[in-house]
């Protein structure tokens, strides 16, 4: 006896949406990376703060807020889509969680290839549990399946590409070495994500259930202004910093200029010249590793 395969209905997807969730992927991606190389050089409650700022860029602006406004644009038929919220919460806490674990792990030592491996696989992880505890949330009308090899594939394009991510930023000597790695990090998160969509079944059925829930739209304007307003608010911060970084290194570099010219017209000496303390970095405005150990 042959059993006919269950039926199932194509979701679709809104290209103004899609478009825009990947806009939110690569300016989340680009503020996280652009704090994520500032923790190899700071200490204390400004590494935790650059851990954070890294964390709620990548985990809330770039992964979930991604997964946020691309779920606007997914469609089932005439369906309405709704989802749990408590569900839906705990999809932002486990996107920030595990990307801030990952980041803290591989800057504390950029250059440990363990732990840029952990933090590849946890990062990329992280953002599938994200994804899939973000669908499970999703109420149709009838049940949602997975097809087994594309649910793989989809946790292999995300921790492949954030460790070339990782491997990216960390190796960073110009701002075209951050914006390609928040490209490579937004590949993770979309390729990862649409790669997810595609393996989605949802039932088919004549009869819709009534499922309680909440209507994605009426949290769009809050999700928007919120993550634009954070993102915004972490960029123009890790800029800042740098400048100081570099302004505070040109400061240094005249002072050791001046007391080189000084220490010339006084006559040779006969003690042994020592290297600068702050040659042993590297320039920061080349490099925004400064003062890393």
């Amino acid at each position: 006896m042959n059993l006919a395969a269950p039926a199932h209905v194509h979701g679709t997807h809104d290209a103004v949406y899609v478009a825009t969730s990947i806009a939110f992927a690569l300016i989340g991606s680009f503020a996280a990376l652009v704090s994520a190389v500032r923790i190899p050089s700071a200490d204390g409650a400004a590494r935790f703060r650059w851990i954070t700022a890294a964390a709620i860029s990548l985990g809330g602006g770039a992964i979930w807020s991604m997964h946020f406004i691309g779920m606007l644009g997914y469609h089932v038929g005439d369906r309405q889509i709704v989802y749990n919220l408590p569900l839906t919460a705990l999809s932002l806490v486990i996107a920030i969680v595990a990307s801030g674990v990952g980041l803290a792990v591989v800057g504390t030592n950029p250059r440990n290839r363990a732990r840029l491996v952990f933090s590849g696989l946890l990062t990329g992880l992280g953002v599938g549990a994200m994804h899939y505890t973000g669908m499970a949330a999703m109420r149709v009308g009838s049940k949602v399946t997975y097809q087994p090899e594309l649910v793989a594939a989809s946790l292999a394009i995300a921790v492949m590409a954030a460790l070339a991510a990782f491997w990216i930023a960390y190796r960073v000597r110009t701002m075209w070495h951050i914006v390609g790695a928040s490209v490579v990090m937004a590949v993770a998160v979309c390729g990862m994500h649409y790669t997810g969509m595609a393996a989605t079944r949802v039932a088919a059925t004549d009869h819709p259930a009534d499922v309680p829930g909440a209507d994605p739209i009426s949290l769009t304007f809050a999700v928007c202004v919120i993550a634009f307003t954070v993102l915004s608010m972490v960029i123009f911060a890790a800029f800042n910093s740098l400048n100081e970084s570099q302004h505070n290194a040109a400061h240094q570099r005249r002072g050791q200029d001046r007391n080189g010219r000084h220490a010339a017209a006084q006559g040779p000496s006969t003690r042994t010249p020592q290297r600068p303390k702050a040659f042993a970095a590297e320039d920061p405005s080349t490099d925004y590793f400064a003062g890393r150990q």
